[in-house]
């Protein structure tokens, strides 16, 4: 199976498409939650449109392409409020999920550019095959 190439114009795609699911609901985010490294572009993204500030979360749990422990690092204080968390993939629900129980007191809507997973619990922009590579632009410069 052929790897999936998200381009700047595809990511820009996926984002606006994104940005018109959630763009009803900024005045319902206290802030964006970022997941680093994979989140950052969304999140930027988002933040500009939305005119939402952004709380960072150092969390991964890739080495390339192999999946292993979570490693945490920069976790941001929110004690309460709904956020918007931006991030790259949906691929195991792995990260999102770890992320939400950090959180039991914080409510979040969550968008991501890709999902691997069609009954995922987020809103996505494209849903890719669950064996399918996916390479974004960031990654490959």
């Amino acid at each position: 199976m052929d790897n999936y190439k998200v381009t700047y114009e595809l990511f820009l795609e996926l984002s606006y498409k994104l940005l018109e699911q959630v763009e009803r609901k900024r005045g319902e985010y206290k802030a964006i939650l970022c997941p680093l490294r994979g989140g950052f572009f969304l999140s930027y993204f988002m933040s500009q449109h939305l005119e939402l500030p952004i709380s960072y979360i150092e969390i991964s749990s890739y080495a390339g392409k192999e999946q292993r422990r979570f490693q945490i690092g920069i976790k941001p204080e929110l004690i309460e409020g709904k956020f918007l968390l931006c991030d790259d993939i949906y691929d195991s629900g792995n990260t999102i999920k770890k992320i939400h129980s950090m959180y039991p007191q914080v409510e979040f809507d969550t968008i991501c550019l890709v999902s691997k997973v069609k009954e995922a619990e987020v809103t996505y922009g494209y849903l890719a095959g669950k064996e399918q590579w996916v390479d974004f632009f960031w990654e490959v410069m």
